[in-house]
C-alpha cells in the first residue's frame, strides 16, 4: 500500500490530469488526497502544463521541481509495513483445530 499525499492544484484553471486511462478533475486551488505514485504522477503533468504555457522546457527548467513541491503535501497516511514473519500456529492450536474438524464431521454424519 502507498502512502497518501495531498495534491494541491496550484493552478489558475482547473485541471484535468490523466492516470491509467482515467480521467481526474481537481479544480483550481482544490486538494484532494491521492496515493503517493498517483500524487507525483499529477503533479508532473501539472508542472509540464504550466511550464508549457509559460513557454518553458518543460524536461530541464529548474521550476519544475519547485511547482511540484508546492502541489505535493505532506503524507497524510502513511504507509504500515508488513510484518515480515507471518504468526505462527502452535502445536496446541493445530492440534485443537483437528479436534475441531472430526466433530464437525461425526456432527455432519448424524
Amino acid at each position: 500500500m502507498d502512502s497518501i499525499l495531498n495534491f494541491t492544484n496550484i493552478d489558475s484553471e482547473d485541471f484535468t490530469g490523466m492516470y491509467t486511462g482515467e480521467k481526474i478533475l481537481i479544480k483550481r486551488g482544490e486538494t484532494k488526497p491521492f496515493t503517493e505514485v498517483i500524487a507525483k504522477h499529477l503533479a508532473g503533468e501539472l508542472a509540464t502544463k504550466i511550464l508549457i504555457r509559460e513557454e518553458k522546457n518543460y524536461l530541464t527548467d529548474r521550476k519544475r521541481e519547485i511547482l511540484i513541491k508546492e502541489m505535493l503535501g505532506e503524507i497524510v497516511v502513511p504507509v504500515i509495513p508488513a510484518e515480515e514473519k507471518p504468526t505462527e500456529i502452535s502445536e496446541t492450536k493445530e492440534e485443537t483445530f483437528k479436534d475441531l474438524k472430526k466433530s464437525r464431521k461425526k456432527r455432519a454424519k448424524k
